[in-house]
């Protein structure tokens, strides 16, 4: 009877949340103290790459840097190639089970697409829904060595709806990192376990710290 039961990965049964600390000036660089940490342990799969985060009032910024080479892009399917996803709630809204105007799927390449870099994808299910942002809105900075790539991503505060962080000081996150024939990578939900873009409740925590807390 218990060998016909589902696996249930362990992290499903622990809300995952981390600290998002506050961007002072210029772009977020390689600091240990705005490195995510990893849930590969808990999700049972590798980590290839360090995704770092941090926030003002003006933007999101990410760093992503991913020890691997860059193999290729997939235009028709982004997870079967080399892909960045994020997934962000601004009111971080766990009691919610479906994608809300809040609720935003960005997608981020290391090679250009159409001349972009990235752009939102959100899907909405009901009439609670917002604009998607312009791909020229989302600045993005790759860089591509022999061994490994990273990008340097900037979300603009004006893209991200509810984004109010004096009154709603954390967001709902998670990320799906695709490789070209490889398992993906995540923070706080597997793939494996849900339609990560389709249940937002299911997404981990950013706490978003203010300078000299």
């Amino acid at each position: 009877m218990f060998e016909e039961l589902p696996s249930l990965c362990p992290v499903q049964f622990f809300g995952i949340s981390a600290d998002c600390h506050f961007l002072t000036k210029g772009s977020l660089k390689a600091d240990r103290s705005m490195l995510l940490p990893s849930t590969g342990d808990l999700l049972d799969e590798d980590t290839f790459a360090d995704v770092y985060v941090a926030w003002n009032f003006e933007k999101l910024a990410f760093l992503i840097d991913v020890k691997m080479p860059f193999a290729e892009i997939n235009e028709t399917d982004l997870r079967k190639g080399d892909s960045v996803e994020l997934f962000i709630d601004t009111r971080d809204l766990k009691s919610k089970g479906t994608v809300s105007k809040f609720c935003h799927h960005f997608v981020f390449y290391p090679a250009a697409i159409q001349g972009f870099y990235g752009r939102e994808v959100t899907r909405f299910r009901g009439e609670d829904v917002h604009r998607l942002c312009h791909p020229e809105d989302l600045l993005v900075t790759p860089k591509i060595s022999a061994r490994s790539y990273a990008m340097a991503i900037e979300i603009p505060a004006t893209t991200l709806t509810g984004f109010d962080p004096m009154n709603f000081p954390r967001l709902g996150f998670t990320y799906r990192i695709n490789r070209a024939g490889g398992r993906a990578q995540h923070f706080a939900v597997s793939s494996d376990e849900y339609v990560i873009e389709q249940h937002p409740a299911t997404w981990g925590t950013l706490k978003l710290i203010e300078k000299g807390q």
